[in-house]
């Protein structure tokens, strides 16, 4: 526990260990986490001063984002350090998370008077420790169930790169705020790409760890956890010291912690890519084209890259994914009707329920069936490593979803179909426990991010980490900034 909490408390206090020194070093994004807290140690900036301004920022954004369900000025202001040059970033915690003090409500009208969390999540709390001040919670979809934030109970989270579209979900208020300048990093998680969906549609670096890899997970391996904590951010560095000092340790299966990266140690990898979905369809061309310039780009680097194909039928592991997905929903709505009863569940959202239906009618044999084949998809998937490093996908078929794309007011039928085809690829990896990221490397013809998604096996944290370390040095994204933006400019 000591040293858990040694490396918890240098992370952004700017003592890293590098384990290689790039030769070509990206530009680190304006302000991030790290370029912070070293200005506030310099002396030029003050604690005080840059909580104050990121409570300006945050104001500011949500008139024009809508990413936050709660912000708390009297709570940040109360709870600066007295020493002015000690580092402090400012950031949020996902409204799916317990933070004492705070209501969680869970993106759901049902929980509109929630009272305050009586303690912190363990992820939250080390999060929270680590040299952070969190300034309120962000925008989610209901029970983070859906890949856009567009609960009934809030309205639409926005895009700071086009506000007629949506930031993703199911971090998605997460995503617009560190999108947007108004902190760099912030909480994101959840189970089938709600941390690599928003980045990709934002602009930000996205990193999924392997389950079981960060603080307040199972160390077990356990199919059924397919769920995990950690943030978005603008720069890879951020991203990666966050994981070295909030991982977990001795989970099973995972070898070596990850090392403190602050910079590429360059790899040459074997790069196998896949666009079909699951239907069999291609994504769109602004995808394609996106997947192609980023096979150039890496081929240019020295990595060997390849076509591939999924391991398994792609269309079979997609219903029953959402099998497990309407599993977890039948679950929310059991603990909402035994806590509210009829009329909470009544106040829940159409899909959740028809999810939920979904769920409900999977007896304990189907359910133990479905664990099965989600167990004999992660042996093909681990299995096809053999024949290449690192995998690369698109994100989503689409390379943005416009606000009212998966409406409430349209069968949820509909909406679960429209939204499977969209999130074809990023559900692989929560059910392998396999580590991924969505890299902000493309841009779309309109300027339209477009964040490329990398994956591994189940433990190969620090090998994707190196090659996003390797991107950002050769396609460098920092000062790619959106039209609503609140940070600095150099």
């Amino acid at each position: 526990m000591a040293d858990f909490t040694l490396n918890r408390r240098h992370l952004l206090a700017g003592a890293v260990a590098a384990t290689a020194v790039p030769a070509r070093a990206a530009a680190a994004a304006p302000d991030d986490a790290m370029g912070l807290a070293a200005r506030i140690r310099s002396g030029d900036a003050s604690a005080r001063e840059t909580v104050l301004a990121a409570l300006e920022r945050a104001e500011a954004a949500q008139a024009k984002l809508n990413f936050a369900v709660l912000i708390d000025r009297p709570r940040a202001i109360s709870a600066l350090p007295t020493d002015d040059r000690k580092p402090v970033i400012p950031t949020f915690i996902k409204d799916l998370n317990d933070y004492k003090g705070w209501p969680t409500r869970n993106g759901s009208r049902a929980f509109e008077k929630a009272p305050p969390a009586t303690a912190n999540e363990r992820f939250v709390d080390a999060f929270a420790q680590m040299n952070t001040l969190p300034l309120g919670k962000t925008a989610t979809p209901e029970f983070g169930l859906m890949c856009v934030t567009e609960p009934l109970s809030h309205g639409a989270t926005r895009n700071p790169w086009n506000p007629d579209f949506s930031p993703g979900g199911s971090s998605g208020g997460s995503a617009a705020a560190v999108a947007a300048g108004v902190v760099p990093i912030a909480h994101a998680n959840y189970g089938g790409g709600s941390i690599r969906i928003p980045a990709a549609l934002t602009g930000l670096f996205g990193f999924k760890p392997s389950r079981g890899r960060m603080a307040g997970q199972k160390t077990a391996d356990d199919p059924g956890e397919i769920a995990v904590d950690h943030v978005l951010t603008r720069s890879v560095r951020d991203a990666a010291l966050t994981m070295a000092a909030l991982q977990a340790p001795g989970a099973d299966g995972l070898g070596a912690a990850v090392p403190r990266l602050a910079g590429p140690v360059g790899e040459r990898l074997r790069i196998g890519v896949i666009t079909v979905t699951a239907d069999g369809s291609q994504p769109d061309q602004e995808v394609l084209a996106g997947i192609a310039r980023t096979r150039t780009l890496l081929t240019g680097m020295g990595h060997n890259v390849s076509d591939a194909s999924w391991p398994f039928n792609a269309a079979d592991f997609g219903r029953d994914f959402l099998s497990f997905w309407a599993f977890s929903a039948a679950q929310s709505v059991g603990f909402v009707s035994k806590a509210m009863g009829a009329d909470g569940v009544a106040q829940l959202e159409p899909l959740t329920r028809h999810l939920a239906a979904q769920g409900a009618a999977l007896s304990p044999a189907d359910f133990q069936a479905l664990i099965g084949r989600l167990l004999a998809y992660r042996a093909a998937y681990d299995a096809s490593f053999r024949d290449h490093d690192v995998l690369l996908t698109p994100v989503l078929s689409r390379h943005a979803v416009p606000i009212g794309y998966l409406s409430h007011s349209r069968p949820p039928a509909d909406v679960v179909a429209d939204m499977m085809r969209l999130v074809a690829y990023t559900p692989v990896q929560n059910m392998a426990g396999a580590a991924a990221m969505s890299v902000p490397i493309m841009q779309a013809t309109n300027g339209l991010p477009l964040g490329m998604h990398f994956a591994g096996r189940r433990g190969d944290d620090a090998r994707l980490l190196d090659l996003a370390f390797q991107l950002e040095a050769a396609a460098p994204w920092a000062q790619r900034l959106p039209p609503i933006w609140f940070g600095n400019r150099s």
